[in-house]
């Protein structure tokens, strides 16, 4: 009902109408007063940012006229979101209207439920059809949701990623001019653009922002108290971004901190612009509804969450849900390949040039100008290229180690545990992208823990109307009966296929099973051992494997055998068609630590690409330590 078109009759006297919009005010959750200036009542309800219908920022505007009393809505919406918020505002007009013309008539204020007043929209509706199409339009926004992000942060990473680029080439230059092997070659780094570094690196934080972000508007439709959750996470998401790149650029820091919760906000409005309100037409759900739900939910999250653990196994568990889901066909092979081409130079300026802690990542040649011949070897071991002084450098090491401005100084020269300890305190105290590093870090666990969990929601999502069918078509007790059947039977099922299978006591035999699941979970726990001697005959077949995913692996496990067959095949590997195949082969060869392969390694990195590349050095060093 709209009532601004015409007056609303009311014979009441200004004190009666001030004691009947308190009322409606106090009933409605609305905050009453009165604007002196242009002699009108005011009526302000909702938060800003609120997704929750009932809670939709708009204020009310009353005044006499000679016909009675004017009503208007006073609103600021976007342009996509105006029709919905006129919607919801002309409810809320129609709702004063009715409460003051029945005040007016002798009606007291208790003829009034004080929840259709405060809450007249069910966010979720309350029938199954309601509910599952509400389940949808979540999942949806917390897609678009994370697109948004994604776009936003991606562009806002294409400065630091060219800046990176730059820094990576030119050292790279200064690599070659030091006598060193560089990685990247110099031709990758120039023919790298920033987009798709910016891409990988956006991925897992635009992942963590959207998770936020959704919780917040999921947790603002349950409840009126809720309302201001998604100016909380909007303000969040902002001091965490500005903390995070200011040290690159306070320009940048402060458009990426305003873009992305913005770009957030945005998508989610326009999922929310076209989703259907619905008004209440009962009490809330019943508490034991919405802990079944809980329940249900609660298992189905226990299924596919996976369990803590520490980040070498994490790892390990990522690359093979690679094996499993990415590299079995084309498109998720084509997503593998640009996220290891592109991994290490959004890595890049997350790292120190050292660090004794294996939490903190380090770069992998670091320049350190050094003319004492005391000092050079300690460096050499410690994996630094040494120049001589007036040389492009990154460190300065003699009677104390200089970077930038710091200087640490050293009590013992000659002592390598002193030579570490000021080397990690310069590291720390030059290094800008603590915080960022830790918003990326915070960004991967998310995606590990709640990644599958988002997964099983959005399929989820696209068969919930299949269940307001199932609802339709049987009496409600036997379809809930069916739909927790359903939920219980999906559990266990994932949970089979999540667990590990018990190990083969025979991992030769399985190495040579029909079935390629089962010779790559071989290959696998076979990589996973100490020593590999008694399988060198199986390994050395399954290096030539039809399946990549089971060759990778076998060129692992194949260098820890010992096996002097094993370096013709690892090096013939090095040229394998497939680069995850390539860079596991010469891992295989640092493990197996054989002098001949000095060679065939040192050309991996002049020729291959940065990742393959950064696996021979990692070798090169095992095999001859101090000299790369």
């Amino acid at each position: 009902m709209r009532t601004d078109d015409r007056p609303l009759p009311f014979a009441g006297t200004d004190e009666e109408l001030k004691k009947y919009l308190l009322e409606f005010a106090a009933a409605s959750g609305a905050w009453g007063g009165r604007d002196s200036r242009r002699g009108e009542w005011l009526l302000d309800s909702g938060a800003f940012l609120s997704s929750n219908p009932n809670t939709a920022p708009h204020r009310i505007r009353i005044s006499r006229s000679e016909g009675g009393l004017v009503l208007k809505a006073q609103l600021r919406a976007l342009p996509w979101t105006r029709s919905k918020r006129t919607r919801l505002v002309d409810h809320r007009l129609g709702q004063l209207a009715d409460y003051l013309t029945a005040r007016v008539r002798g009606s007291g204020p208790e003829k009034f439920s004080t929840l259709p007043l405060r809450e007249p929209f069910a966010p979720f509706g309350s029938g199954v059809a309601a509910l599952t199409a509400s389940f949808t339009w979540s999942v949806l926004t917390a897609l678009v949701v994370f697109a948004a992000a994604l776009l936003a942060l991606t562009l806002g990473s294409v400065p630091l990623m060219t800046q990176s680029i730059r820094d990576i080439a030119a050292h790279s230059h200064a690599l070659v001019q030091a006598g060193a092997i560089p990685l990247p070659r110099l031709e990758e780094a120039a023919a790298t653009g920033p987009w798709m570094p910016a891409v990988v690196f956006a991925v897992p934080i635009a992942f963590f922002l959207a998770l936020v972000h959704g919780a917040a508007l999921l947790s603002c439709d349950l409840g009126r108290r809720m309302a201001r959750m998604p100016q909380a996470s909007v303000l969040f998401q902002a001091i965490l971004l500005g903390l995070a790149f200011f040290p690159y650029s306070w320009a940048l820091s402060v458009l990426v901190a305003a873009g992305v919760p913005a770009a957030v906000h945005l998508g989610s409005t326009i999922v929310w612009s076209r989703r259907r309100e619905r008004i209440r037409e009962g009490p809330r759900p019943a508490k034991a509804v919405i802990l079944i739900a809980v329940a249900l939910s609660a298992s189905l999250a226990g299924a596919v969450v996976p369990r803590a653990t520490e980040w070498k196994g994490a790892l390990d568990r990522i690359a093979l849900f690679r094996d499993s889901w990415l590299l079995g066909n084309p498109v998720g092979a084509a997503i593998a390949r640009a996220y290891y081409r592109s991994t290490l130079y959004t890595a890049e300026p997350l790292k120190e040039i050292y660090s004794k802690d294996d939490q903190r990542s380090r770069l992998a040649q670091v320049i350190a100008e050094c003319g004492d011949p005391q000092t050079i070897p300690l460096l050499r071991a410690l994996r630094f290229t040494v120049v001589p002084p007036g040389r492009v450098h990154q460190v300065e090491v003699g009677q104390s180690v200089r970077c930038q401005s710091v200087s640490v100084p050293r009590k013992s020269p000659d002592q390598l545990e002193d030579l570490e300890e000021a080397l990690d305190q310069v590291s720390r105290d030059t290094f800008r992208g603590a915080r960022l590093r830790e918003l990326s870090a915070l960004g991967w666990h998310a995606l590990y823990y709640a990644g599958p969990l988002a997964l099983l929601l959005v399929a989820m999502g696209a068969l919930a109307p299949f269940i307001s069918i199932l609802f339709r078509k049987l009496r409600p007790p036997a379809a809930l009966f069916a739909l927790s059947a359903c939920a219980i039977v999906t559990s266990l099922s994932l949970v089979l296929a999540t667990s590990p299978r018990d190990p083969s006591p025979d991992l030769a035999e399985d190495l040579a099973d029909a079935r390629p699941a089962v010779r790559h979970e071989a290959a696998f726990r076979a990589s996973q051992l100490e020593s590999t001697a008694a399988l060198a005959d199986a390994l050395l077949k399954a290096a030539d494997d039809a399946d990549l995913t089971v060759r990778l692996w076998a060129v692992a496990a194949l260098g820890k055998s010992g096996d002097p067959r094993a370096f013709p095949k690892l090096v013939e590997r090095l040229e394998d068609p497939e680069l995850f195949v390539r860079y596991r082969a010469a891992e295989g060869l640092g493990a197996l630590k054989d002098a001949r392969a000095i060679g065939p390694l040192v050309r991996v990195m002049r020729e291959r690409s940065w990742y393959e590349g950064s696996y021979a050095l990692d070798s090169l060093r095992r095999i001859q330590p101090g000299m790369y």
